[in-house]
């Protein structure tokens, strides 16, 4: 219960009444099939980001929203939840814990600024290019291919073209006569750039079909590639069926974009058609992994029914730890579903400090590889348009770009994690001296550890033809550069030798979706963004999947009493 000089921080007094919910919020009702022992109420903002709150919270913004005075709020939820709660309890409540999260209206009655957090992994410098409306009318005419029968006849459909693509035409002259024609490479890209907008389509017309409203299409950053992304957090309101729909609604539709680049085939014979299904089913693949904020996070953050993962890391990690008390975070979840949560946390943060620590190692190497195909492929574009070959050169460009934009995404990409580890490590350890020593000292270890290893002894070179980066030769080259067994081999490339055309096959790559949660307690609120993305990801010129994209929801634990057991 509140204190009387929490009471007195308050704005209310007995004469104003209670506030109103600020314009455009709903409330929603419990997160159906969720994964905590007290299921969350969800709230939408009128900017579409969703709001979780416990269940006092929750009967507060009811009473809000249907207009009581104080103390008919405080004598009918002192009811609901058989405990006292006064007519300062509620204005308490409304004032300093709703309004904060943008529920409650500013006392001009407009909406609260409210600040958002940085989310871990999520899309970043995103801008809006499809509008709300033109998003609501393309899933209007995709609606029926999410009809049963429709579903059926897609899935068989891909079983047949699977089959006979792989065990009895094969790809050989697709791959022949891609390589051997310059614009047949921009084709391929046009087309997979297409397919990744036709996956976000998907994402918003499954999010549709089951009775949400998705938001706006747009493209940002994820980690170090550009990608498309769909805000469909408001597929938070559906029943867990109805978030898995949309998780697997843009792969379905990769797979409907492969049937109709196959039945073109069938008409105009153009084997890089076929090509294309097979760059389709490694961006499938790809948007299955767990890892980052792609479609498979989603998909278990919904079949786990916990929508913020990766802010359940620290808990979780916290919680293992036999003589440290277990966080409340992780102590909420079900015991079925603690289990499954701390399995994803033990296989993702091995996953992502290893790759952290390769791109670490590697960077040089990486930095240098693209600067140098980076030259070639100018060096390529300037002799063409010299020679009045304009595909070649536009292809080339193309491939310039590509090569471009991944390396100042992984620049930027270890510049925010580097400013959060930073910032986040420099707060932890405040008002400790063995604390900020250890800080201190961990800092100097990891940036002598990095001079050591990226000491150019001359300067640096590319990868080489036949480097595979298997572990096992990662681990070799480690220990060689731990143990200096011998220089490396460095080899200049600032000039160039005359171009001879490359040509690489580009490769496309709540909480679930874009959704936001903020928790109300002791700590600060917490936003879970969550966006369906595809990315274009250069592998030498390839598409990455990006993170699955829905606006993030507000996870508020907190306020003066327990949950309430009704309504």
């Amino acid at each position: 219960m509140t204190t009387t000089a929490d009471r007195a921080a308050s704005s209310w007094v007995p004469d104003a009444g209670l506030p109103r919910l600020a314009p455009g919020v709903e409330l929603l009702g419990t997160y159906a099939s969720s994964g905590f022992k007290d299921p969350p109420y969800l709230a939408c903002r009128g900017d579409g980001q969703m709001v979780q709150l416990p269940g006092l919270l929750y009967l507060v913004a009811q009473a809000l929203e249907r207009g009581d005075s104080a103390e008919a709020a405080a004598a009918r939820i002192s009811a609901e939840i058989g405990r006292g709660l006064a007519p300062e309890d509620v204005a308490y409540l409304a004032q300093e814990k709703l309004r904060p999260l943008g529920l409650v209206a500013a006392e001009d009655g407009g909406v609260v600024d409210v600040q958002k957090v940085d989310p871990l992994l999520a899309l970043k410098f995103r801008t809006s290019v499809v509008p709300r409306w033109l998003v609501t009318a393309g899933t209007v005419l995709f609606r029926p291919l999410f009809f049963p029968p429709v579903v059926v006849a897609v899935l068989a459909g891909i079983g047949v073209m699977d089959g006979w693509l792989f065990f009895h035409h094969g790809v050989a002259q697709s791959v022949r006569q891609t390589l051997n024609q310059p614009w047949f490479i921009l084709v391929a890209l046009g087309l997979v750039i297409a397919s990744a907008a036709f996956h976000e389509f998907g994402h918003a017309t499954a999010c549709r079909y089951g009775g949400a409203r998705p938001g706006a299409m747009g493209v940002g950053l994820y980690l170090a590639w550009p990608a498309f992304y769909t805000d469909v957090t408001d597929a938070y309101r559906l029943s867990k069926g109805g978030r898995l729909r949309t998780d697997f609604g843009g792969v379905y539709f990769n797979g409907i974009f492969m049937l109709g680049a196959w039945g073109t085939w069938a008409v105009t014979r153009f084997e890089p058609l076929l090509l294309i299904i097979v760059i389709l089913h490694f961006e499938v693949l790809q948007q299955f992994l767990p890892f980052l904020r792609m479609d498979g996070y989603y998909m278990v953050a919904d079949l786990v029914g916990v929508p913020d993962l990766f802010n359940r890391i620290g808990p979780i990690l916290h919680s293992l730890i036999p003589w440290r008390p277990a966080d409340e975070r992780a102590t909420e979840l079900k015991p079925r579903v603690r289990v499954a949560v701390s399995a994803w946390v033990l296989v993702v943060v091995p996953f992502l400090l290893f790759d952290l620590v390769l791109i670490l190692i590697h960077l040089p190497r990486v930095l240098a590889t693209g600067w140098h195909a980076g030259a070639l492929q100018w060096a390529h574009a300037t002799q063409a348009f010299a020679e009045g070959k304009t595909m070649i050169a536009v292809a080339s460009t193309v491939e310039f770009v590509v090569l471009v934009i991944p390396l100042i995404g992984i620049v930027l990409m270890l510049g925010r994690v580097g400013h959060r580890a930073v910032a986040g490590s420099w707060a932890w350890s405040a008002g400790s001296v063995a604390r900020r020593g250890t800080v201190v000292l961990s800092g100097i270890a990891l940036v002598g550890f990095l001079g050591f290893t990226w000491w150019p002894r001359g300067e640096y070179r590319p990868i080489r033809p036949g480097e595979r980066a298997t572990i096992q030769e990662v681990a070799r080259t480690a220990a060689s550069t731990l143990g200096r067994a011998r220089p490396a081999v460095l080899t200049s490339h600032t000039a160039p030798a005359p171009p001879k055309p490359l040509h690489r096959a580009p490769v496309t790559t709540v909480t679930p979706k874009a959704r936001t949660t903020t928790t109300i307690g002791a700590e600060p609120p917490t936003t879970v963004e969550t966006y369906t993305t595809s990315g274009i990801t250069p592998t030498t010129g390839s598409e990455s999947p990006a993170p699955t994209s829905q606006t993030p929801m507000t996870d508020s634990s907190g306020g003066t009493s327990p949950p309430p057991t009704g309504g």
